[in-house]
């Protein structure tokens, strides 16, 4: 009288996941989140930016930056005064049309090294713990295993990897030198 259809089973073994995973060996680097605040950014330019935020940054600390809390990139400290900071990014960055603006380097007499432009941006930057070094050894569009020590459950951290953007995911399990790392938002492979 009753049938239980087939497909309303899972058969023992079965993959559970909801995306695929591919096998992957690439090396990582790893930043433990410590603190995230709002960077309101005064200008920019294609190698940096500077901003007022409410963490407490030292010359030469390593921080992040989005401007979408998705994609990140790194910047470091080269100056700072009271909440105001300068920061030196890694790769160049793209800037949108503006007016030539003054920075306090400016005002100070010292001679910019490239056209700066006003700007009234929010964005978000986050400090981070020593950097750790890992292997990546499988991605999907949502995740990966990374293999490292050192991470616990909950962590939220950055991930770096060769020929990828910079993403912010959190640690969901870990087990040994191995964790699974979700992150906020799905990855393209």
């Amino acid at each position: 009288m009753f049938a239980h259809k087939s497909s309303d089973f899972q058969l023992e073994g079965a993959e559970l996941r909801r995306h695929p995973r591919q096998t992957v060996y690439k090396s990582a680097l790893l930043y433990p989140v410590v603190r995230e605040a709002t960077l309101a950014i005064g200008n920019i330019s294609r190698s940096g930016l500077s901003g007022q935020c409410a963490l407490p940054l030292s010359l030469r600390d390593t921080v992040h930056v989005s401007f979408d809390g998705e994609k990140f990139v790194t910047a470091e400290v080269r100056w700072t005064r009271g909440s105001t900071c300068g920061l030196l990014v890694e790769e160049p960055l793209v800037c949108f049309g503006g007016v030539e603006g003054n920075s306090p380097a400016a005002a100070a007499g010292e001679q910019a090294r490239e056209l700066r432009l006003a700007a009234d941006l929010s964005a978000t930057i986050v400090k981070s713990a020593p950097v750790l070094v890992g292997t990546v050894r499988n991605m999907s569009l949502e995740g990966m295993m990374i293999e490292t020590a050192g991470l616990r459950e909950g962590t939220r951290l950055l991930v770096k990897t060769r020929g990828a953007d910079v993403r912010i995911g959190r640690v969901q399990w870990a087990s040994g030198d191995l964790a699974g790392i979700f992150f906020d938002r799905a990855i393209g492979l």
